[in-house]
């Protein structure tokens, strides 16, 4: 297995995009975004789906990377470096923002390996602190981040008001 930095290539897109199909599906399966009425991932457009592929690109300080064997893309890891308010005195904090293994890939450590991947680059920054959001629902992914050390320090809270 080869960690790869991320490209705007088509090959890179097409592995991009089917992983994120397969990863909406078990988000669908969740039942996560049913308060905000997520849509289905063949209900967007493929331009939104190309719109955030490149996005990513454009995002300062940041590191994209695919996990592949052989020429199949089998996961990819999104993270970045984000300002904190000036009110903190640490001034920046690396961001975890996606990180997403195909099914058959999963148990092999493959996340954590690119997590960890991301960690170092994080620490070649001087970054000491890493944070994510995580879906309630998500439990099993929920598990794995305590075990590499993740804290939980705030909720986020929704209410129906309509």
């Amino acid at each position: 297995m080869d960690f790869i930095k991320a490209k705007k290539t088509k090959a890179d897109f097409q592995g991009f995009l089917e992983l994120e199909r397969e990863f909406s599906s078990h988000y669908d399966l969740l039942g996560v975004g049913k308060h905000y009425k997520r849509m289905r991932f063949d209900e967007e457009l493929k331009s939104s789906h190309k719109a955030e592929f490149n996005d990513y690109f454009k995002k300062k300080n940041s590191f994209f990377v695919f996990a592949k064997e052989k020429e199949k893309h089998i996961g990819y890891i999104f993270g970045y470096i984000d300002k904190l308010h000036r009110s903190y005195k640490m001034q920046k904090v690396g961001y975890l923002d996606s990180v997403i293994v195909a099914k058959k890939y999963r148990g092999q450590k493959i996340g954590e390996q690119l997590m960890n991947k991301f960690f170092d680059w994080l620490r070649a920054k001087n970054i000491t602190i890493c944070q994510l959001h995580v879906k309630a629902e998500n439990k099993e992914v929920i598990k794995l981040y305590k075990k590499l050390g993740f804290k939980i320090d705030e909720l986020r809270l929704w209410k129906n008001i309509s």
